[in-house]
């Protein structure tokens, strides 16, 4: 340190200028960090969910949990492994050692239960489930209309989440609290009798119409145009309309069944002041930035709103923004205060306008190139970073202090220093004249 200062003092005009462009950087960089609430950090573990409906804990453990963990014990980085057999489900957890690349071990898993599918029912299929904090939501919203909540589900799922999902850094948008819909047909036992219809002929005639066939190309004016057989079914007048194989008269389904619209039974049911609404959660990337989403979310509603009509609205219930906003304001507001004290105290009790100007310059110089340090090192400011900084800010006004402190009593004891007593500086005091 001693050499360091040395070389600072002799060369100040070098160090001004390197003063001068850490400033001007880390003012960019302070601007360009990302903002965070929690920084994104993906927990080494993996779960393996199985279902199969209508299995007991001991058929599942023995057909689906054992031949599945015994293909899963060679995935490198593997630490330990658990399974859970329950009715119809099995789940096997998989902690791998820190440091593990996750997506490295994710492709060796799904090659693992490729592999085990030979041994395992037809109708098993395993999922790889992997949770990090990007999968939280960082805006979630309530949406209330004047329409059915069916209706309002499909708008949002066709207008609302594709907007979302276009802004810089939204992984996803999802919609919950809705009843999704589907066709019930009833077949009219009367009606099957009188014209010979079963129920095979009704999945026959559904499975076999409703498709589009490609059958080739044809030119047409030089042009080559794409022949494609069949028409969708797109509406519950079609389906009634389709025929049925094999009944007399030309029976239809519409004819022998009775077709209709119905709601899903719903999972999930969100309240916003006591009205029942649609819940809509956006996501992030884990490279994308938590607040400047959020704004952008924010800055979409209103267009969002007039595209659905029908007295739409969006209410934030849930934002991270507002959060780490309030975290980097408390942080500034902190050193700023810490600064102001700093200076007075210095000032006051060391009546020295340089010292002052010293401790008034390293304080958020320091914070300055902390700043391009996190921004080199890939670091976002999030609730731990900006905690950090508000104790550093602390220390490095302690430090400050004991330096100028250290540096002022050295230069006290040097001026106390007699030079006249010192051999080395070559200047010995005049003899005094003799006794008369």
């Amino acid at each position: 340190m001693f050499r360091l200062a040395q070389l600072s003092l002799a060369n100040r005009a070098l160090i001004a200028l390197i003063t001068v462009f850490a400033t001007v950087f880390g003012v960019i960089t302070m601007s360009s960090l990302k903002q965070e609430l929690i920084p994104s950090v993906e927990f080494p573990q993996i779960t393996v969910l199985s279902a199969m409906p209508g299995a007991s804990p001991e058929v599942v453990d023995k057909q689906v949990s054992a031949p599945l963990e015994t293909a899963l014990n060679g995935v490198e980085g593997l630490e330990s492994t658990s399974s859970t057999s329950r009715n119809g489900v099995s789940q096997i957890s998989m902690v791998f050692t820190y440091g593990t690349n996750l997506d490295r071990a994710r492709n060796q898993i799904d090659r693992a239960i490729s592999n085990a599918k030979r041994s395992l029912p037809e109708d098993v299929q395993p999922q790889a489930i992997a949770g990090s904090i990007s999968d939280f939501p960082i805006v979630f919203l309530a949406v209330s209309s004047d329409k059915p909540l069916s209706e309002l589900n499909a708008d949002l799922a066709r207008l609302s989440v594709p907007r979302l999902q276009k802004i810089d850094g939204v992984r996803g948008a999802d919609v919950t609290g809705g009843a999704t819909q589907h066709i019930e047909i009833l077949p009219r036992p009367e009606a099957m009798a009188a014209t010979g219809t079963t129920i095979e002929s009704i999945r026959n005639a559904l499975s076999n119409n409703g498709a589009l066939i490609p059958a080739g190309t044809i030119q047409e004016q030089g042009k080559t145009l794409s022949l494609q057989i069949g028409s969708p079914v797109d509406s519950l007048d079609a389906i009634k309309a389709l025929p049925v194989g094999g009944a007399k008269d030309a029976a239809t389904i519409g004819t022998v069944a009775d077709v209709s619209l119905q709601d899903d039974e719903r999972t999930s049911i969100t309240r916003t002041n006591g009205q029942e609404t649609l819940a809509v959660s956006v996501t992030k990337k884990p490279e994308g930035d938590t607040v400047g989403i959020s704004h952008a979310v924010n800055d979409s509603l209103a267009a969002l709103e007039a595209e659905l009509g029908s007295n739409a609205k969006f209410t934030a219930v849930f934002d991270q923004a507002p959060f780490i906003e309030k975290s980097i304001k408390d942080l500034t507001t902190e050193g700023l205060l810490g600064l102001g004290f700093a200076v007075a105290v210095i000032l006051v009790f060391l009546m020295s306008a340089r010292s002052t100007l010293v401790t008034a310059v390293s304080i958020p110089l320091s914070l300055l190139i902390t700043f391009i340090g996190l921004s080199a090192t890939g670091y976002s400011l999030n609730i731990l970073t900006l905690g950090a900084l508000t104790i550093a800010i602390g220390r490095v006004v302690d430090d400050s202090i004991v330096v100028i402190e250290t540096s002022n009593a050295t230069s006290a004891m040097g001026r106390r220093k007699s030079p006249r007593s010192s051999p080395q500086s070559g200047r010995w005091p005049a003899p005094s004249p003799p006794p008369r």
